[in-house]
């Protein structure tokens, strides 16, 4: 604590207060002292003699001033410090009144300091409680601020949930859905197969066929209602964009919503499937029927053609037996076109992300509907749904080791090539076998696969040349004068060749024999597919044409 001082001790030469004197009077060795009062200045001016003592040599009194250091020296002091100095002063010889004014200037000194210092002190005393009143504000803003935090974290947190177990709620009446839809559907098979098991043992062939046609019709349209359905593309999982909710805070005052993942089931188009191996029996049973022509001696009949194409169109097959599918590279798409009319028309268009090459038909479920696009690197199965609004669906992708810009499929394997190189692989695209290729003066490279045999051909330095899956060569044609593009092979296996003329050639299966056959409304033909059944031709003019023809 602070007590002020009252009474001046001549021989502790320090200023003490009421309660240092009383102490002093109780020691015996302080009894001694002579205390004055220090507000008796007649006593301090005039009986009062103070003796500094000398700090460093004890008992020593201070009795002489070193100018040259500032120092107050005793004796001994100026025996061993300032013997050297030459502005050393008794302190007795020095001017009374100079140290009298310099004391009261001192004294004026230091009564400015202690006013400085006082308000000093008012001023700390100001920042304390400005630092208590702002301590208290601070802290109610602090309290709001996160009780308002709180409270966004807390409704955000509510709506975030309640976001979730909507989607949880959606995705799993998707799928209920769905598995009801399943359920009735496979009442309507059961039924169906009970009743054509029926009729097949005790109805008459007239009932059998109207039963099965009215049965499969009946199947038809629940698949037409099932594709009619949104609720194929089945929930896979669930994500969350970002998981940090500060952030979001922060910056949108809400969290993101969780995200529903959704990958397309395949159902319907496994049940389409399915369902096409029942009725493909007359693809099949068509086929056999044109396989029985002498093909050698078929003629073509045009039934439709469509003009301006664009140059960038090199391949074309049939979807339908209306409508077939031309891919071109610029822009990158799949084209469907009706030839229902003897001016076809061009009825949808599928906008492809990569370029579209080479395309050939499945030989799994022998359909029209499931088709082989190659986008040089990869190959797509799409199944086409070409009826009503056409309609592309992915039903696998493959990877390519090596570039595939023509494809072709036989009976167990594929036949493929690029500029460089041709390929014989398996249904999957794995190569099995290679060897050098070179597409000559063509844009593109020309090959083809039998329906009937696992043959292929493709054109080598004007001819052409049919070989087995294991590379064995079956048989070459003569070389040809004309420039030879497209092929195919017919139902007896001979092999249709565009040579850029308005005509094409036959080879007739070993080479034996060689036909031409003019065909109406082309004048430079480039590219030859079949119709799977053999009932019908596409060709592809060099200059932006396709003819359709019917085999008679």
């Amino acid at each position: 604590k602070k007590v002020s001082a009252t009474h001046w001790c001549k021989a502790c030469m320090e200023t003490i207060c009421d309660e240092c004197k009383a102490f002093h009077e109780l020691v015996p060795s302080l009894q001694n002292h002579k205390i004055v009062n220090i507000t008796d200045t007649q006593v301090c001016g005039n009986d009062v003699e103070v003796k500094e003592l000398c700090l460093e040599h004890k008992g020593k009194v201070v009795d002489a001033f070193c100018h040259q250091h500032q120092k107050l020296c005793c004796c001994i002091c100026l025996a061993t410090h300032h013997i050297s100095c030459q502005r050393v002063q008794a302190i007795a010889e020095m001017a009374v009144e100079k140290e009298r004014n310099h004391v009261l200037n001192i004294i004026s000194t230091l009564s400015d300091l202690d006013q400085s210092i006082e308000n000093m002190q008012q001023k700390s005393r100001e920042k304390i409680d400005h630092l208590n009143s702002k301590k208290q504000e601070m802290c109610m803003k602090i309290d709001k601020a996160i009780t308002e935090l709180k409270t966004l974290i807390d409704d955000a947190h509510s709506a975030l949930i309640k976001q979730f177990e909507q989607t949880h709620s959606d995705s799993i009446e998707n799928l209920e859905v769905a598995f009801d839809e399943l359920k009735r559907f496979s009442t309507t098979v059961r039924e169906t197969k009970i009743l054509l098991q029926s009729m097949l043992e005790k109805g008459s062939p007239k009932q059998l066929f109207v039963t099965k046609q009215n049965q499969l019709a009946r199947i038809d349209d629940h698949i037409s209602r099932l594709k009619s359905l949104d609720v194929w593309n089945h929930p896979e999982d669930y994500t969350l964009p970002d998981s940090n909710f500060l952030k979001q805070l922060l910056n949108q005052k809400k969290l993101e919503n969780v995200k529903m993942l959704k990958t397309p089931s395949g159902m319907v188009e496994k049940i389409i499937q399915t369902v096409q191996r029942a009725t493909s029996s007359d693809i099949m049973r068509r086929k056999r029927d044109a396989s029985k022509k002498d093909w050698m001696k078929v003629t073509f009949k045009l039934v439709s053609q469509v003009t301006e194409l664009s140059s960038w169109i090199h391949f074309g097959i049939f979807t339908h037996d209306t409508k077939i599918l031309l891919p071109c590279r610029r822009p990158p798409s799949l084209n469907i076109f009706d030839i229902s009319e003897p001016i076809g028309k061009c009825v949808y268009t599928e906008k492809c992300r990569y370029t579209p090459y080479g395309i050939c038909h499945s030989r799994v479920n022998e359909t029209l509907n499931e088709v082989y696009v190659s986008f040089q690197n990869c190959v797509v199965l799409y199944w086409i749904e070409v009826e009503d609004t056409p309609k592309f669906t992915k039903l696998q992708t493959i990877q390519l080791n090596e570039p595939m810009l023509a494809i072709s499929c036989g009976l167990t394997t594929m036949f493929s090539a690029n500029d460089s190189k041709a390929f014989i692989c398996s249904q999957d695209f794995i190569i099995e076998h290679e060897s050098p290729y070179s597409s000559g003066n063509a844009n593109v490279p020309h090959l083809a696969s039998s329906s009937k045999s696992d043959y292929h051909c493709f054109t080598s330095d004007g001819r052409v040349v049919v070989f087995d899956r294991n590379e064995r060569n079956v048989f070459q044609s003569d070389k040809f004068q004309e420039e030879v593009r497209g092929m195919t092979f017919d139902l007896n296996d001979n092999i249709f060749v565009c040579n850029k003329k308005n005509k094409i050639k036959q080879i007739r299966f070993g080479g034996g024999e060689i036909r031409d056959i003019e065909l109406d409304g082309i004048s430079t033909s480039y590219t030859v597919a079949l119709h799977p059944t053999g009932e019908k031709m596409l060709v592809l003019d060099f200059y932006g044409k396709c003819c359709v023809y019917h085999i008679m």
